[in-house]
Order: structure tokens, then sequence, then C-alpha cells
């Protein structure tokens, strides 16, 4: 199978969580539409129930784009989503609002994806994965990934009790032992179905699943992560200069993504309260 085509067709969470926000999106926002309406953002206690969150914008209750209430458990997280829109100057800048896209995705679930088909979605990126295939040629490059890459191998097969070897094979899944599928999927089986699903944009950006268990359990920045994931691209940069404007963009635009992504993974998975941000106006 073609590695190019499985990564053009296995994409669409990443399609729908950045689309939502070319087309339409909260309080029916277009294209056309991203003037600032609002003046004050803040978080309440929700309606619904006491431990969950809603954002106002002035006095309207925020919304996704299927028309569903914005409600989250963790304070953290909903002050952060506040903070973005409150971030937001005379226009609505939607496309940058990665915090906003991935939590509508999460409400909604545009795809209806229950737990095990999100886990079946993201063991496809085991088969594929960034740091078990190896490029031989040209040499220098062979020794860049031996020096990033292997150390960070070593560190998933100790934690995880894994065997994972790179290759220069194109048949990787061939030589994944299944023993260390099942402790990936066993591992994927302890997160609930709104982490899974940020898990699998963490896992879409990065082309790997190995790489995104390295970010969720802290062992690299998110700098290192997205230098790592796309270790092949620097190298090319470093040899043959940048293309001005579009790399910086390209990189900063990876980073940030990822970074929102692993800020609610986080928060899901972790129970952060407000320290000093006022509660009512953020």
């Amino acid at each position: 199978m073609n590695r190019l085509l499985f990564f053009r067709t296995s994409s669409s969470l990443i399609r729908y969580c950045f689309r939502s926000t070319s087309s339409t999106s909260n309080f029916g926002l277009t294209n056309r539409e991203r003037k600032r309406f609002y003046k004050k953002v803040s978080t309440v206690e929700s309606s619904q129930s006491p431990t969950k969150y809603e954002i106002l914008l002035d006095q309207r209750k925020l919304k996704t784009p299927s028309g569903n209430l914005v409600t989250i458990e963790n304070e953290f997280l909903a002050l952060s989503l506040a903070h973005e829109w409150n971030q937001q100057l005379k226009k609505i800048d939607l496309a940058s609002m990665h915090l906003n896209s991935l939590i509508n995705t999460i409400i909604d679930n545009p795809l209806k994806l229950n737990k095990e088909q999100i886990i079946a979605k993201v063991m496809h990126y085991l088969d594929w994965d960034t740091l078990l295939y190896r490029s031989d040629a040209p040499e220098e490059f062979h020794q860049l990934q031996i020096t990033s890459w292997d150390p960070i191998l070593k560190v998933v097969n100790e934690h995880l009790n894994t065997k994972f070897q790179s290759t220069y094979d194109l048949h990787v899944k061939d030589l994944i032992r299944e023993t260390d599928r099942q402790i990936i999927e066993k591992y994927l089986s302890s997160f609930d179905r709104s982490s899974l699903m940020i898990f699998l944009f963490i896992a879409e950006q990065l082309k790997s699943i190995l790489l995104s268990i390295c970010l969720i359990k802290q062992f690299r920045s998110v700098e290192d992560i997205s230098v790592l994931s796309r270790l092949e691209t620097e190298f090319q940069i470093s040899r043959w200069t940048n293309v001005e404007y579009y790399h910086d963009y390209d990189i900063l635009d990876t980073r940030s993504k990822i970074a929102a992504a692993y800020l609610i993974f986080y928060c899901l998975n972790n129970n952060i309260t407000r320290t000093i941000m006022p509660k009512d106006n953020v």
C-alpha cells in the first residue's frame, strides 16, 4: 500500500476539525462573517451540571457547529477556551482557534465513532509509524534518524515493555509483533472516547503513535516532538535552505495544533482548577 495514499485517506478527523473553522462554526460564523460581535467573555457553571462549565460571549452561550451547547468538565480547559475567544480582536480568526475546533469535534463527534472504532483508526498509524520506517539514503539523513529517533524508540520500549524495531523495509506491518500491538491497544483502551479522539488527532499530525505516546507521557516537549515528526523536512531545510515564510508558518501552525491537542488531552485526564484567573471575566 502506498504510504502517501494511506495518509491522504486516513486524516478525516483533521479535515473535519479545520473544515468547520473555514465554512460555518460557532454562532453560524462564516468566512464573510468574522467581525467580533461580543465585548465580554466569561465562564459560568453549567445549568446542566454544577461540575461542568459553559462559555458566555456577553450573555450568549457558546455552541458547536452542530448546535450543541459547549460544556466542559475541566475548569482550566474552560478558561483556556474562553481566553482563546477573548484573544480575538476586531475579527474572529477561526482558523487559528485550535482549542475551539478540537472541542467542537469532541462534542459533535461528526463521524459518530465509538471507542473501539477510534482505537482501530489510531492503530492504523502503527503500521506506518514515523519512528519505525527509516530511509538509508542519503547517509547524513540516515545518521540523523539514528541519533534523533533511536533514543525515543528506546524510551518507549522501556516504558511499555515492547520491542519495537526500526526497519528500511516498506512492510513495517509484517515486522511488528502481535504482543506489541496488544500492548498498544491495551494502553489506548485506558482512555475515554474524548481523550482517544484527541490522541487520534495528535497521531494524524505526527504520523506516529509512538511519538504521540512520548508527548502524552511528557518524555519530550511539544517543540521537540514537532521537530522529530518532520525530521526529513528539517533535514532538507538544513541542506537547501528555508522557503521564506512558508516553512516558518508550517512549523508554527503544526506546533500550535499539537500544543492545543496536548492541552486538551492533559486537562481531560487531570483535574486542574483555576488559581488566579477570575471566574467572571477572562
